[in-house]
């Protein structure tokens, strides 16, 4: 990802996207995908949560 990891808007993005794509697939046969989309989601919300630590997303809680 290059400079795209220093970027606090990048990772949101790639959250969001990796996880809009995750739940369009979840209904499909392509469960290893589904589970790679939502552990980028996860990384980058970690990465951004270690750029800016301060920071409290309350647009996506903490899952079980």
């Amino acid at each position: 990802m290059g400079e795209a990891v220093n970027d606090l808007r990048t990772l949101k993005y790639v959250a969001e996207i990796a996880r809009r794509l995750a739940k369009m697939l979840s209904r499909t046969c392509y469960q290893m995908l589904v589970y790679l989309l939502e552990m980028t989601a996860v990384e980058a919300d970690s990465l951004a949560a270690e750029r800016d630590p301060d920071r409290h997303d309350e647009s996506n809680p903490p899952r079980n």
